[in-house]
């Protein structure tokens, strides 16, 4: 251990209270929670949805989170210093920002981007930005719990869908309601008239790591538009599953492995205990992250191996690709938000930009077995990249105050 860590650990050593055991787990079921808030909402508009251009809902998450990235780390400071209400006008004015850029494309866009309403395609935008920033402002100001529970009134709706007609009016016309209802919840301490509190301004480092955490969530946010239109045949069901378990699992990982190594600054008895602690962490960690990478390459290979009778199915080994496409992907996610959490933001925003970086170089030489093979390629070759950058962290014991 160098001399700048071993003075971390003795500055650090026994500054602050244990972490309640396991109390991650429950912070992580909540968040997993409000997290499956937007889902909800993108069930309940699934017909509406359908009635745009694809490019809206790609651009609403391209913008929507993009800013949530940036602004929950911002947020995250903001509220330490200043409290919630600056921090939940901080996010609001965020996507206040994104709300007016995207109606300024919408004015500009030609209507074959749109589909036949210009106006529904607005109005779609607008609600999932809304979603977007509730989940962001829900997380700043720490109310994720209470913000879940307003997603209730949305899962119903949803489920109503896979329903007979039950209600006098379509789900479509109260869907907005509930967000309307969830957003003014979430921005509540924004709304309720107060003194500002006065407190310093985003850092220099605060700002440049919400510039790559935007960086993080524009990448993030292009892979998951690149899968669902290289496959869109299949990526519903096979390309989205993986993605939605690696949410529980990625919040439980990174819960683990920040509240192992708080305990290891309160326990260990020596900065040399204490690097000992962090290495045997981290190694559990990238245990931790082998089965998506494992589970990916299998898939792909077994894409190419299927018995005769799959492999007369029309779309089958697309099928299986996407699905090893979206486990690596889930794992690249996980492997992308553990290096932020160790500080190494500007590492985890180029490890998240080569996948849509080689999807652009790849798009100059289409291959005839199609993207998708590629796309599993590059995806695992972007998660080993990510192990390898993982194990190096282990010598430096920077983390998230």
């Amino acid at each position: 251990m160098d001399e700048s860590a071993g003075y971390a650990y003795r500055k650090r050593k026994g500054s602050r209270r244990a972490p309640a055991r396991r109390a991650y787990l429950g912070l992580a079921f909540v968040r997993c929670l409000l997290y499956l808030g937007p889902l909800s909402v993108a069930l309940a508009a699934a017909a509406t949805l359908g009635r745009v251009a694809w490019p809206v809902p790609a651009v609403m998450l391209l913008l929507g989170w993009t800013a949530a990235q940036a602004l929950t780390g911002a947020g995250v400071n903001v509220a330490r210093r200043s409290g919630p209400a600056a921090a939940a006008r901080l996010v609001g004015a965020g996507f206040a920002a994104m709300a007016g850029l995207w109606c300024a494309l919408v004015w500009i866009a030609p209507d074959a981007l749109l589909g036949p309403d210009r106006a529904l395609a607005a109005t779609v935008g607008i609600g999932g930005l809304l979603t977007l920033g509730s989940v962001t402002a829900a997380l700043v100001t720490r109310s994720e719990r209470s913000v879940a529970a307003w997603y209730v009134p949305c899962w119903l709706l949803a489920g109503l869908t896979l329903a007979p007609p039950v209600l006098p009016v379509p789900v479509e016309t109260l869907l907005p309601a509930a967000i309307v209802a969830v957003t003014v919840r979430a921005f509540r301490p924004a709304l309720i008239p107060s003194r500002p509190a006065r407190g310093p301004g985003l850092t220099a480092a605060e700002r440049r790591r919400g510039a790559a955490y935007l960086m993080i969530g524009a990448a993030q946010a292009i892979c998951v538009v690149l899968l669902w239109r290289t496959a869109p045949a299949v990526m519903p069901l096979p390309a989205a599953l993986p993605l939605l378990l690696a949410v529980p699992l990625l919040e439980a990982l990174i819960g683990w492995h920040t509240d192992r190594l708080d305990a290891g600054l309160d326990s260990a008895e020596s900065a040399a205990e204490f690097d000992r602690h962090v290495r045997n962490v981290t190694a559990i960690t990238l245990a931790g992250l082998l089965p998506p990478l494992a589970a990916g390459a299998g898939l792909a290979v077994a894409a190419f191996r299927l018995p005769y009778g799959l492999a007369t199915v029309p779309g089958a080994q697309n099928a299986v690709l996407a699905l090893a496409a979206g486990t690596l992907l889930g794992g690249v996610f996980a492997v992308t938000f553990l290096l932020a959490a160790r500080s190494r933001a500007g590492v985890a925003a180029a490890l998240a930009a080569l996948p849509p970086s080689a999807a652009a170089v790849l798009a100059l030489f289409p291959s005839p077995a199609g993207p998708l093979p590629a796309a599993v390629a590059v995806l695992a070759a972007t998660h080993l990249a990510g192990l390898l950058i993982v194990a190096l962290t282990a010598a430096d014991l920077r983390r998230t105050p």
